[in-house]
This record gives structure tokens, C-alpha cells and sequence, in this order.
């Protein structure tokens, strides 16, 4: 039994550390006062954004690959694959923007 509920421990700790990352990386990005001057001022603010939703995104990669260990179509697998498509989601907006900007600029 100890064998057992032990993934799922994990799984919960890594999917509650994924929600504080992703959960800080909107709050922390809002809440930071802009810095710098001209073009470059609230630059700061993306790169909060972004790093701790890289930290969310490796946190997503280790839920999924916590999660594969249950059976397909449960629900525990299909809640551990979350964080990692909204990950791959972001990161996936983030090329198209920026594939469109070279496009058209």
C-alpha cells in the first residue's frame, strides 16, 4: 500500500508546486513595478512572466511523466497531463506570435 500511495503523494506535491510557479508568475508579473525607460520599460515584467513559467513548464514535464504510471483514462493520468499542455499551449502561442511577427514586420 505504502509503494502504491506513494506516486500519488508525489503527484500531488509536483501538481501543487506547478499551481504556486504558474499562479506566481501572473501575480508576481502583475504586481512588479515597471523599470527601465523608453522602449524597454516593463521589460522586467515579461521576464518574470516568463521565467517562472519555465519553472511551471519543468514542473508540468514531471507530472506527466509521474502521471504515466496510472492507467490510461484514468483520471489521475489525465489530470497530470494538465500542466504540461498548457505549457506546451504557451510555448506554442509564443512561436506562433512570434513566427507571425517576423512575417509581418
Amino acid at each position: 500500500m505504502a509503494e502504491k500511495s506513494r506516486p500519488l503523494w508525489l503527484l500531488a506535491m509536483l501538481l501543487t508546486l506547478w499551481v504556486l510557479a504558474y499562479g506566481w508568475s501572473v501575480v508576481g508579473a502583475w504586481g512588479a513595478p515597471p523599470s527601465g525607460e523608453g522602449f524597454t520599460r516593463g521589460i522586467n515584467r515579461v521576464g518574470l512572466f516568463l521565467g517562472w513559467q519555465a519553472v511551471a513548464g519543468l514542473l508540468g514535464v514531471a507530472t506527466l511523466a509521474i502521471g504515466r504510471g496510472w492507467p490510461k483514462g484514468s483520471g489521475i493520468r489525465r489530470v497530470s497531463a494538465v500542466p504540461f499542455w498548457l505549457a506546451l499551449a504557451l510555448l506554442a502561442g509564443l512561436l506562433g506570435f512570434y513566427g507571425w511577427a517576423m512575417v509581418w514586420a
